[in-house]
């Protein structure tokens, strides 16, 4: 219960407000204390520092110069825009013409000698490669025509000395050692004496058939064994060999003439045999 004493009741406010009073004295001071520390150490501390003067007691502003060569590759707002770094050329690179000319090969280029020889060694190989290529294709193409040539070669000359040879063994009547036994064949059938030219184109055949092995020329032999040799060796050249032999008799033993139309087929039969032997020789090569 409240008191109803209104002397009691204003004692008791008294003292309420005196202890509020004292609450208020004591934060004071002790704020006071705070700051007469807070200046006591800043006395102390500050002049210490460079931007602090002890003899005016205050402060003294610094200034602060920003640099920006470092600033190249930074993208910072509140500095300026960093001005262009010049960047220095090595020793290096410098130009020919302010250091005088720094080539060192032949004719003021940079070929030297050792480039010279290898390119020079370079040329030979091609150039000898070249002539190799060139060397190999014109000795084939000898080859291949090395049939032709010497079938011309043939027509023109007369036999050699292992052919005048050789005709030592043919009858005696087929023995014309003085000419090309094909090549006179071949006038006389244009001037239309073939009894004459009947005779050179057997020996012809016999001497072609020897010299590729296909039969074997003997004076001891007769023209039949002539023809079952070569027939032994090959039927075909048997046949071919057969009709020359058969018109050879016919014209020289028999006194028959030779028509046109018949020596006609005879030579081109001694073609077909001609052929058929170089095949032969090719194979057998």
């Amino acid at each position: 219960m409240m008191p109803n004493n209104p002397l009691h009741c204003r004692i008791v406010m008294l003292v309420v407000v005196t202890s509020l009073i004292c609450q208020l004295s004591t934060r004071v001071f002790a704020q006071d204390a705070s700051d007469t520390k807070q200046r006591s150490f800043a006395e102390k501390a500050l002049p210490s520092t460079v931007w602090f003067d002890p003899d005016e007691g205050k402060i003294v502003p610094v200034t602060v110069q920003t640099s920006v060569d470092d600033s190249e590759h930074r993208d910072s707002r509140w500095l300026p825009k960093a001005k262009q770094v010049a960047k220095k050329t090595p020793p290096s690179a410098a130009s020919p013409t302010a250091t005088g000319s720094t080539t060192t090969g032949l004719f003021g280029t940079d070929l030297t000698l050792g480039n010279l020889f290898a390119w020079m060694f370079l040329a030979a190989i091609i150039a000898g490669l070249v002539g190799t290529l060139i060397y190999a294709l014109s000795k084939t193409d000898i080859d291949l025509n090395a049939t032709s040539k010497s079938v011309a070669t043939d027509d023109r000359a007369g036999p050699d000395e292992q052919t005048i040879e050789r005709m030592k063994h043919l009858p005696a009547e087929l023995r014309r050692t003085d000419v090309n036994l094909r090549s006179e064949a071949a006038r006389l059938m244009g001037l239309g004496q073939f009894d004459q030219a009947v005779i050179l184109l057997f020996a012809h055949q016999l001497l072609l058939l020897d010299r590729s092995s296909l039969i074997r020329l003997n004076r001891g032999k007769t023209n039949g064994k002539y023809v079952r040799e070569c027939r032994n060796a090959n039927p075909e050249l048997g046949s071919l060999l057969k009709e020359t032999t058969t018109a050879f008799e016919r014209s020289y033993f028999g006194r028959q003439q030779i028509t046109d139309a018949e020596f006609r087929d005879l030579w081109n039969q001694n073609e077909t045999l001609e052929r058929i032997v170089q095949s032969h020789h090719e194979v057998a090569a």
